[in-house]
């Protein structure tokens, strides 16, 4: 995994280091947010899906902040305006939202193929508000979806946001689509 992170860093930032030491998984985290970039976006969500529940619960700063960084790396607002000028369909949306590092980071962390160690990330960070049992737990408000509501697109393209982190929870990405024009 680090190898991998380290091959997306711009050269000038992967020369700084020298490939002798291993990192620890929140470094590795962090290293993703260095540069704007949607493949490090998702490397994070990578990071903490090998790592145990108990990492996760004590770096939910860490994981709230792999959030924040996946909705910056797609251009919400721009999103949003296309969908109303163009009127899109359903169909459109789901395949607008597919490309989104929201939509994949969802289907990676919550979706059925998930492949994650320990327990899921919902027992940390759910995704929505109402299900958010951990919230309940604890007084405090911890969803991916309440962090989604801080973000400077959220008023305008927040239903957008939403729908791309709830159809990537139940998108099997095994599945390949042959023929993209059969959900018509």
């Amino acid at each position: 995994m680090q190898e991998e992170i380290l091959k997306v860093l711009p050269a000038n930032e992967a020369n700084q280091y020298d490939g002798q030491r291993l990192f620890r998984p929140e470094e590795l985290i962090e290293l993703c947010f260095k540069v704007q970039n949607p493949e490090l976006a998702l490397r994070g969500f990578d990071v903490f899906a090998w790592t145990s529940s108990s990492f996760r619960r004590s770096h939910r700063n860490l994981l709230e902040e792999c959030w924040k960084n996946a909705a910056d790396q797609d251009d919400w607002g721009q999103l949003h305006q296309a969908s109303k000028d163009e009127g899109w369909s359903d169909e459109e949306i789901l395949q607008q939202l597919r490309d989104t590092v929201l939509f994949q980071a969802s289907s990676s962390c919550y979706g059925p193929n998930a492949e994650i160690i320990d327990e899921g990330f919902d027992a940390v960070l759910p995704l929505r508000k109402e299900n958010s049992e951990v919230s309940a737990l604890e007084d405090l408000d911890f969803s991916v979806e309440a962090i989604l509501m801080q973000h400077k697109d959220y008023p305008d393209a927040g239903k957008l946001m939403l729908t791309a982190i709830m159809l990537g929870s139940v998108h099997d990405n095994s599945k390949v689509e042959e023929n993209p024009s059969s959900m018509e």
